[in-house]
């Protein structure tokens, strides 16, 4: 046979098979024709499993083992299918040799074949894009292929943060600032950037308030902040300044960018006011630290000296409000400020006391306010408990006079008091058994009036305690003992004990019997016991033992 054939059979003319050997031996017997049928050869084709992709026969004949029969020139088509992230990159044979880079690869088959397709990874390309900050691919090779791990960086510029990685269509990736990711496609992202967001704090401030134009304290990276200082009374706006004390403005309305944390402290200052003092007729007027201008809440103080034989009346302010009667007048400054003291002549007091309300002191004028040199008649009238006046005396005790009335003239508030000579009074101490014992406690049995008596009681034989005192009404006055009372007059008084209990014991010799009268054997100290002696039939009384 050609090479790619085999040898079939023979036939003769009539086509009926004469044998299937190639070397065919018979006896000639007549004309002959034969004929020699020779076949085309089955080759198979082998296609052996790859990776990343497949392999598909055109014809798509079926094959258990991955072999593929067809006879000899037949055109054999093969298709090579990559996986997701691959592509063909060549077929060769057994022997390792290309054969063609076609996805579909037909030839003619003239011997058993392998053939094997081969697959690489497709090349992608990264792009990155971003506003407001940097990016950049970390460790990145020349080109990236299917799989490959990519690494991505984004750097904000200063005032912005990273926000995130979107793809072409907007979708998020990741927020963060390096980012890792598998490559199967070319791909596009973009890195995002915010503003960062800053705060301005606006510490507490004293004497006056600060108020943020929007009423916002967080801002974005330059926005402008507007922040607005308000004084309080009696202050002024001096300047702003920032954390490290840097002078920034003196508006009180201040604008800025705002590029990092901030804080912004207002400063105040006191305003300066000044005190002027009028001067009024018989007095003169001066600051305590001769000074007539202040700041505000400085404390100022002012005296009025009036000339002898006038007095301070008050301050008043320029709307002649009353102010203050004290002559050295203390206020905290919180304006400008007018003030006027006023004077009046002397107007003096006279007080008149008695050591007992019992007596009575007044005036014969009936007053007791007059005017400087004005003669005062001084009167006083004994009371109850008292016999006649003695003196007069000023508040340290100094003996004035004991002329009655008393005629001074008055230069000054002036204290005097009346002195009166008291009675003197009897205390009558009483018990009913002279046995027992009463006594003041001093041995006295005459006091002035008011005096404190102190009477003591002690019993005697036949009584063991005491009771009470008793007036000379017999009410009961007290149990204390000693006692002790104010005397006010004449006064009796008794003192009253309890007696001892004694016990009577009757007993007889024999042939009579001895009881006493009422039945009863105890009794007190003096009570009177009667006792009967009764004899027995045939016997008479004869004695008590």
């Amino acid at each position: 046979p050609d090479y790619g054939y085999h040898f079939d059979k023979w036939t003769d003319e009539s086509g009926d098979s004469l044998s299937t050997d190639s070397l065919f031996t018979f006896v000639l017997i007549r004309d002959t024709i034969i004929q020699a049928h020779f076949e085309k050869n089955t080759y198979t084709v082998a296609l052996p499993a790859v990776e990343n992709g497949c392999i598909e026969i055109a014809d798509s004949l079926y094959s258990a083992d991955s072999l593929y029969s067809y006879e000899y020139q037949d055109t054999v088509r093969v298709k090579a299918i990559p996986d997701y992230g691959y592509h063909l990159e060549k077929w060769t044979n057994a022997g390792g040799e290309s054969l063609s880079t076609d996805t579909l690869f037909a030839f003619a088959l003239t011997r058993d074949t392998t053939i094997q397709a081969h697959f690489a990874k497709n090349s992608y390309t990264v792009t990155l894009s971003a506003e407001h900050g940097r990016t950049e691919k970390v460790e990145a090779p020349d080109n990236y292929v299917y799989l490959d791990t990519v690494r991505v960086k984004a750097s904000p510029d200063y005032g912005y943060h990273f926000d995130k990685w979107t793809n072409t269509k907007g979708e998020n990736l990741s927020t963060d600032t390096l980012f890792t990711f598998v490559l199967t496609r070319d791909t596009t992202l973009q890195a995002h950037f915010a503003k960062n967001t800053y705060t301005v704090a606006l510490p507490a401030v004293e004497n006056g308030r600060i108020e943020i134009a929007d009423s916002l304290y967080s801002y974005k990276y330059q926005d402008t902040v507007r922040v607005k200082a308000f004084p309080y009374y009696g202050y002024h706006f001096e300047k702003w300044t920032n954390a490290g004390g840097e002078s920034l403005s003196t508006d009180t309305l201040f604008a800025f960018a705002l590029t990092r944390d901030t804080t912004i402290q207002a400063h105040f200052a006191k305003n300066s006011y000044t005190v002027a003092l009028f001067n009024v007729k018989n007095d003169s007027i001066v600051t305590a630290d001769s000074t007539y201008s202040y700041e505000y809440l400085d404390t100022v103080r002012v005296k009025a000296v009036p000339i002898y034989s006038y007095h301070f009346v008050k301050w008043t302010d320029a709307k002649n409000n009353s102010l203050s009667s004290d002559t050295l007048l203390t206020f905290v400054l919180t304006r400008d400020t007018i003030l006027q003291a006023h004077f009046e002549e002397n107007t003096y007091h006279v007080a008149l006391f008695v050591e007992d309300s019992n007596n009575t002191v007044g005036t014969l004028e009936g007053k007791f306010n007059y005017a400087h040199g004005d003669t005062v008649r001084a009167k006083a009238v004994a009371g109850y408990g008292y016999h006649h006046f003695v003196k007069w005396t000023n508040e340290r005790g100094d003996s004035l006079s004991s002329a009655n009335p008393f005629a001074f003239a008055l230069t000054q508030d002036t204290v005097i008091q009346a002195h009166f000579e008291k009675n003197n009074y009897h205390v009558t101490l009483s018990t009913a058994d002279g046995n027992n014992t009463v006594k003041t406690a001093d041995g006295k049995l005459t006091y002035a009036y008011r005096d404190t008596v102190r009477a003591e009681a002690v019993a005697g034989y036949g009584y063991h305690h005491f009771v009470k005192w008793t007036n000379a009404r017999n009410d009961s006055l007290s149990s204390a003992n000693p006692f002790a009372f104010v005397l006010t007059r004449d006064t009796t008084i008794r003192a009253h004990f309890a007696k001892n209990s004694y016990r009577v014991t009757l007993s007889s010799a024999g042939n009579g019997r001895a009881e006493t009268a009422d039945s009863l054997y105890s009794y007190e100290y003096h009570d009177t016991v009667r006792v009967k002696a009764s004899p027995d039939y045939g016997y008479h009384f004869d004695k008590w033992t």
